[in-house]
């Protein structure tokens, strides 16, 4: 998975959750011209210092509208992603999420996996719920990438923490998929995942459901 992870926006995007720092943060120049939305989005996270999270799937076939001035990070981003149909939350860490809709279905080849995060318990931070989403997306996004993990048709369900640098500190089974060893090569694989900081409220554990589907 990129460092750069992809930014959400569409005609009517709405930035929620900005950490403290993007709040206060002073306008500044941006000259980013159109291009393909992983470009823009590296040179936006160049520009800014922040960490863009996002599966890569989801700047494929996009281009991003160009952005000049003097303006907030957080206006720019919404102006670059106007009419992408992705959506950006601001983190406390010092990171971006991009996410595309309200859904949590990422179309994976020749599948499709659902995540879908439940953090801790009701009535967490934006914040909070955005980073659970960032962690089911690279989460998602590693998947993609083992033959073994992303064939065949399952669920599985999983609890996890994660330390204050990002690092899947413990990864438990709630309800496996039905085959051992494939709950053990998940196990293995989230346990090797790194993650951005999290947020300091985040709840933990974070309850994250994964299903699998031949698309037939």
């Amino acid at each position: 998975m990129n460092k750069i992870v992809s930014i959400f926006g569409g005609a009517a995007a709405a930035l929620i959750a900005c950490s403290a720092v993007a709040e206060n943060a002073a306008g500044r120049a941006f000259v980013i011209p159109a291009q393909p939305l992983d470009q823009a989005l590296a040179a936006f996270s160049v520009s800014t210092g922040l960490q863009m999270l996002y599966d890569s799937s989801l700047a494929a076939g996009r281009r991003s509208s160009p952005v000049s001035g003097a303006m907030q990070p957080r206006e720019a981003l919404v102006l670059m992603l106007a009419g992408t149909g992705l959506t950006a939350r601001f983190t406390s860490a010092g990171a971006v999420v991009i996410y595309a809709g309200s859904t949590s279905a990422v179309t994976l080849n020749p599948i499709t996996a659902t995540a879908a995060p439940v953090v801790g318990r009701t009535g967490v931070s934006p914040e909070a719920r955005a980073y659970a989403e960032a962690v089911q997306r690279q989460t998602v996004e590693a998947l993609r990438q083992d033959a073994g993990l992303s064939d065949g048709d399952y669920a599985l369900s999983v609890r996890l923490w994660v330390s204050e640098q990002g690092a899947a500190r413990r990864v438990e089974i709630l309800r496996g998929s039905g085959d051992a060893g494939r709950d053990a090569d998940f196990m293995a694989l989230a346990s090797g995942l790194r993650f951005p900081a999290p947020p300091p409220d985040l709840p933990q554990p974070m309850r994250i459901e994964f299903r699998v589907r031949q698309r037939h």
